[in-house]
Protein backbone atom coordinates (compact mmCIF):
# COMPACT_ATOMS: atom_id res chain seq x y z
CA UNK A 1 0.00 0.00 0.00
CA UNK A 2 1.30 3.63 -0.77
CA UNK A 3 2.69 5.60 1.85
CA UNK A 4 0.67 8.89 2.74
CA UNK A 5 2.31 11.43 1.98
CA UNK A 6 4.26 14.28 4.60
CA UNK A 7 1.29 16.56 3.72
CA UNK A 8 -1.67 14.32 5.06
CA UNK A 9 0.48 13.62 8.17
CA UNK A 10 0.47 17.52 8.52
CA UNK A 11 -3.59 17.57 8.10
CA UNK A 12 -3.98 14.56 10.61
CA UNK A 13 -1.28 17.02 13.39
CA UNK A 14 -3.89 19.85 12.57
CA UNK A 15 -6.55 17.62 13.92
CA UNK A 16 -4.78 16.50 17.05
CA UNK A 17 -3.55 20.03 18.10
CA UNK A 18 -6.93 21.75 17.51
CA UNK A 19 -8.17 18.94 19.66
CA UNK A 20 -5.75 19.13 22.29
CA UNK A 21 -6.06 22.96 22.41
CA UNK A 22 -9.43 23.01 22.87
CA UNK A 23 -8.85 20.03 25.62
CA UNK A 24 -6.13 21.93 27.00
CA UNK A 25 -8.92 25.46 27.29
CA UNK A 26 -6.83 27.69 25.39
CA UNK A 27 -7.93 30.17 22.59
CA UNK A 28 -5.88 30.69 19.26
CA UNK A 29 -5.48 34.18 20.45
CA UNK A 30 -3.52 33.13 23.37
CA UNK A 31 -1.69 30.48 22.06
CA UNK A 32 -0.18 32.78 18.94
CA UNK A 33 0.72 35.60 21.98
CA UNK A 34 2.58 33.14 23.94
CA UNK A 35 4.32 32.44 20.88
CA UNK A 36 5.08 36.04 19.69
CA UNK A 37 3.12 35.15 16.60
CA UNK A 38 1.20 37.72 14.54
CA UNK A 39 -2.34 37.58 15.24
CA UNK A 40 -4.24 33.79 15.40
CA UNK A 41 -2.83 33.51 11.65
CA UNK A 42 -0.06 30.86 12.01
CA UNK A 43 -2.41 28.58 14.42
CA UNK A 44 -5.08 28.41 12.19
CA UNK A 45 -3.02 27.43 9.38
CA UNK A 46 -1.62 24.80 11.94
CA UNK A 47 -4.01 23.14 12.66
CA UNK A 48 -5.49 23.11 9.15
CA UNK A 49 -1.95 21.12 8.31
CA UNK A 50 -1.13 24.00 5.86
CA UNK A 51 2.69 24.53 7.14
CA UNK A 52 5.10 22.69 9.04
CA UNK A 53 5.82 22.92 12.52
CA UNK A 54 9.18 22.56 14.21
CA UNK A 55 10.01 20.07 16.84
CA UNK A 56 11.01 23.17 19.26
CA UNK A 57 7.26 24.59 18.46
CA UNK A 58 5.53 21.18 18.71
CA UNK A 59 7.57 20.66 21.77
CA UNK A 60 6.47 24.06 23.15
CA UNK A 61 2.91 23.26 21.92
CA UNK A 62 2.79 20.01 23.92
CA UNK A 63 3.76 21.88 27.00
CA UNK A 64 1.38 24.75 26.84
CA UNK A 65 -1.19 22.08 26.87
CA UNK A 66 0.07 19.90 29.28
CA UNK A 67 0.55 17.03 27.45
CA UNK A 68 3.01 14.78 28.52
CA UNK A 69 4.06 10.73 28.42
CA UNK A 70 3.09 8.73 25.61
CA UNK A 71 0.54 10.80 24.29
CA UNK A 72 3.07 13.75 23.69
CA UNK A 73 5.54 10.89 22.20
CA UNK A 74 2.93 9.67 19.58
CA UNK A 75 2.42 13.41 18.65
CA UNK A 76 6.19 13.98 18.19
CA UNK A 77 6.16 10.57 15.78
CA UNK A 78 3.18 12.39 13.17
CA UNK A 79 5.24 16.04 13.91
CA UNK A 80 8.71 13.89 12.57
CA UNK A 81 6.50 12.52 9.80
CA UNK A 82 4.61 15.51 9.07
CA UNK A 83 7.81 17.65 8.30
CA UNK A 84 9.15 14.79 5.96
CA UNK A 85 10.20 16.85 2.35
CA UNK A 86 7.23 16.20 0.06
CA UNK A 87 6.87 17.17 -4.00
CA UNK A 88 6.59 21.00 -4.42
CA UNK A 89 2.64 21.62 -4.94
CA UNK A 90 1.28 18.29 -3.76
CA UNK A 91 -2.02 18.53 -1.76
CA UNK A 92 -3.39 15.85 0.86
CA UNK A 93 -6.08 13.24 -0.41
CA UNK A 94 -8.83 13.12 1.94
CA UNK A 95 -8.94 9.65 1.77
CA UNK A 96 -5.63 9.44 2.90
CA UNK A 97 -6.64 11.68 5.92
CA UNK A 98 -9.09 8.98 6.79
CA UNK A 99 -6.27 6.05 6.20
CA UNK A 100 -4.15 7.29 8.46
CA UNK A 101 -6.57 7.69 11.22
CA UNK A 102 -8.20 4.44 10.87
CA UNK A 103 -4.78 3.02 10.88
CA UNK A 104 -4.03 4.57 14.74
CA UNK A 105 -7.62 3.68 16.00
CA UNK A 106 -8.29 1.90 18.87
CA UNK A 107 -11.58 1.56 17.98
CA UNK A 108 -13.85 1.85 14.73
CA UNK A 109 -17.39 2.26 14.49
CA UNK A 110 -19.71 2.26 11.02
CA UNK A 111 -23.00 2.72 10.55
CA UNK A 112 -23.42 2.22 6.60
CA UNK A 113 -26.95 2.42 4.75
CA UNK A 114 -26.71 1.87 1.12
CA UNK A 115 -23.00 -0.02 0.28
CA UNK A 116 -20.38 -1.75 2.41
CA UNK A 117 -17.99 0.58 3.81
CA UNK A 118 -14.21 0.61 2.27
CA UNK A 119 -12.61 -1.27 4.97
CA UNK A 120 -14.91 -4.82 4.43
CA UNK A 121 -14.39 -4.34 0.88
CA UNK A 122 -13.24 -7.15 -1.96
CA UNK A 123 -10.68 -5.53 -4.36
CA UNK A 124 -13.86 -6.73 -7.34
CA UNK A 125 -16.16 -4.53 -5.30
CA UNK A 126 -14.11 -1.83 -4.23
CA UNK A 127 -13.52 -1.78 -8.39
CA UNK A 128 -16.92 -1.67 -9.31
CA UNK A 129 -17.72 1.11 -7.29
CA UNK A 130 -14.62 3.26 -8.57
CA UNK A 131 -15.46 2.68 -11.86
CA UNK A 132 -18.40 4.81 -10.99
CA UNK A 133 -16.59 8.04 -9.29
CA UNK A 134 -16.57 10.97 -10.90
CA UNK A 135 -13.05 11.99 -8.91
CA UNK A 136 -11.22 9.03 -9.29
CA UNK A 137 -9.49 9.03 -13.16
CA UNK A 138 -10.20 5.12 -14.62
CA UNK A 139 -6.08 4.87 -14.77
CA UNK A 140 -6.25 4.99 -11.34
CA UNK A 141 -9.35 2.89 -10.34
CA UNK A 142 -7.50 -0.54 -10.46
CA UNK A 143 -5.03 -0.08 -7.75
CA UNK A 144 -7.26 2.28 -5.96
CA UNK A 145 -9.06 -0.79 -5.38
CA UNK A 146 -6.38 -2.99 -4.55
CA UNK A 147 -5.34 -0.39 -1.57
CA UNK A 148 -9.14 -0.31 -0.27
CA UNK A 149 -9.45 -4.25 0.17
CA UNK A 150 -5.51 -4.19 1.51
CA UNK A 151 -7.12 -2.40 4.40
CA UNK A 152 -9.16 -5.56 5.77
CA UNK A 153 -5.51 -6.00 7.13
CA UNK A 154 -6.42 -3.88 9.79
CA UNK A 155 -8.74 -6.07 11.27
CA UNK A 156 -6.36 -9.18 11.29
CA UNK A 157 -3.18 -7.21 12.46
CA UNK A 158 -1.61 -9.02 15.58
CA UNK A 159 -3.33 -5.64 17.80
CA UNK A 160 -6.45 -4.94 15.97
CA UNK A 161 -8.86 -2.25 16.78
CA UNK A 162 -12.49 -3.09 17.62
CA UNK A 163 -14.31 -2.55 14.94
CA UNK A 164 -18.46 -2.09 15.04
CA UNK A 165 -20.45 -2.56 11.84
CA UNK A 166 -23.83 -1.09 11.41
CA UNK A 167 -25.48 -1.89 8.31
CA UNK A 168 -28.72 -1.21 6.98
CA UNK A 169 -30.44 -4.14 5.30
CA UNK A 170 -30.73 -2.37 1.68
CA UNK A 171 -26.41 -2.65 1.98
CA UNK A 172 -27.34 -6.77 1.50
CA UNK A 173 -29.47 -6.24 -0.98
CA UNK A 174 -27.97 -4.20 -3.62
CA UNK A 175 -25.49 -6.38 -6.28
CA UNK A 176 -22.94 -4.18 -6.99
CA UNK A 177 -20.41 -5.37 -9.35
CA UNK A 178 -22.96 -7.84 -10.75
CA UNK A 179 -24.19 -11.18 -8.82
CA UNK A 180 -20.63 -12.96 -8.71
CA UNK A 181 -18.38 -10.44 -7.39
CA UNK A 182 -21.32 -9.44 -4.66
CA UNK A 183 -22.12 -13.06 -3.68
CA UNK A 184 -18.32 -13.22 -3.25
CA UNK A 185 -18.02 -9.80 -1.09
CA UNK A 186 -20.86 -11.14 0.85
CA UNK A 187 -19.16 -14.36 1.54
CA UNK A 188 -15.89 -12.20 2.60
CA UNK A 189 -18.05 -10.19 4.85
CA UNK A 190 -19.17 -13.37 6.71
CA UNK A 191 -15.65 -14.33 7.11
CA UNK A 192 -14.50 -10.97 8.60
CA UNK A 193 -17.89 -11.31 11.10
CA UNK A 194 -16.32 -14.61 13.00
CA UNK A 195 -13.42 -12.10 14.11
CA UNK A 196 -13.09 -12.04 18.01
CA UNK A 197 -12.82 -8.08 17.55
CA UNK A 198 -15.77 -7.76 14.69
CA UNK A 199 -19.47 -7.08 16.22
CA UNK A 200 -21.91 -7.17 13.02
CA UNK A 201 -25.40 -5.82 13.41
CA UNK A 202 -28.24 -4.95 10.51
CA UNK A 203 -30.78 -2.56 10.52
CA UNK A 204 -33.79 -3.54 9.20
CA UNK A 205 -36.34 -2.05 6.68
CA UNK A 206 -39.15 -3.01 8.89
CA UNK A 207 -37.42 -0.95 11.27
CA UNK A 208 -38.01 1.73 9.74
CA UNK A 209 -36.97 5.69 11.29
CA UNK A 210 -34.30 5.99 12.99
CA UNK A 211 -31.62 8.78 14.52
CA UNK A 212 -29.04 8.29 11.74
CA UNK A 213 -31.68 7.44 8.88
CA UNK A 214 -29.80 9.56 6.02
CA UNK A 215 -26.41 10.10 8.02
CA UNK A 216 -23.74 7.43 6.81
CA UNK A 217 -20.77 7.90 9.29
CA UNK A 218 -17.81 6.66 11.13
CA UNK A 219 -16.40 7.17 14.26
CA UNK A 220 -12.66 6.67 15.44
CA UNK A 221 -11.72 6.60 18.64
CA UNK A 222 -7.79 6.85 18.93
CA UNK A 223 -5.86 6.07 22.12
CA UNK A 224 -2.70 7.93 21.93
CA UNK A 225 -3.67 11.13 21.21
CA UNK A 226 -6.61 10.52 23.14
CA UNK A 227 -9.26 12.08 20.42
CA UNK A 228 -12.44 10.67 18.93
CA UNK A 229 -13.10 11.90 15.53
CA UNK A 230 -16.34 11.50 13.48
CA UNK A 231 -16.12 11.15 9.54
CA UNK A 232 -18.79 12.37 6.57
CA UNK A 233 -17.71 11.57 3.28
CA UNK A 234 -19.17 12.91 0.37
CA UNK A 235 -18.27 13.21 -3.61
CA UNK A 236 -15.47 15.20 -3.40
CA UNK A 237 -14.63 15.69 0.02
CA UNK A 238 -15.16 15.03 3.80
CA UNK A 239 -15.43 16.28 7.20
CA UNK A 240 -13.73 15.49 10.16
CA UNK A 241 -15.59 16.62 13.46
CA UNK A 242 -13.81 16.38 16.55
CA UNK A 243 -15.27 18.71 18.64
CA UNK A 244 -16.70 16.56 21.54
CA UNK A 245 -20.23 18.83 21.11
CA UNK A 246 -20.16 16.63 17.75
CA UNK A 247 -18.68 13.71 18.11
CA UNK A 248 -21.30 13.02 21.29
CA UNK A 249 -23.73 13.60 19.22
CA UNK A 250 -23.26 10.65 16.65
CA UNK A 251 -21.67 7.80 19.67
CA UNK A 252 -24.91 8.41 20.64
CA UNK A 253 -27.15 8.20 16.99
CA UNK A 254 -24.40 5.01 16.90
CA UNK A 255 -25.35 3.66 20.25
CA UNK A 256 -29.44 4.23 18.95
CA UNK A 257 -28.81 2.44 15.96
CA UNK A 258 -27.11 -0.51 17.96
CA UNK A 259 -30.24 -0.96 19.76
CA UNK A 260 -32.76 -0.53 17.20
CA UNK A 261 -30.86 -2.85 14.76
CA UNK A 262 -30.59 -6.63 15.10
CA UNK A 263 -28.37 -8.35 17.55
CA UNK A 264 -25.23 -9.99 15.86
CA UNK A 265 -26.56 -13.49 15.65
CA UNK A 266 -29.66 -12.70 14.17
CA UNK A 267 -27.52 -10.48 11.87
CA UNK A 268 -25.22 -13.27 10.98
CA UNK A 269 -28.36 -15.34 9.94
CA UNK A 270 -29.72 -12.66 8.00
CA UNK A 271 -26.44 -12.50 5.94
CA UNK A 272 -26.56 -16.19 5.54
CA UNK A 273 -29.89 -15.99 3.86
CA UNK A 274 -28.95 -13.49 1.69
CA UNK A 275 -25.66 -15.31 0.91
CA UNK A 276 -27.74 -18.36 -0.01
CA UNK A 277 -30.04 -16.67 -1.52
CA UNK A 278 -27.31 -15.53 -4.42
CA UNK A 279 -26.57 -19.22 -5.35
Amino acid sequence: MTAPAATTYRVVLGIFLRSLRERAGRTPTEVAQRFGWYGVGKVSKLEAGTVRLTEEELGRLLDLYDVTGAEAAKVHEFGGLARARTSAGRTPAWGDTYRVLEAHAAEIKTYRETMLPGTVQTEDYARALLSMSLTTPPAEVANAARERAARQDLLTADDPPAYWLVVAEPALLRPIGGGEVFRAQLRRLRELIDLPNVTFQVLPLEAGEHHALGTPFTLLRLALPALTVAYLEGLTDANYLDHPKATDVYALAFDRLRVTALDDRASAKMLDRRINSLK
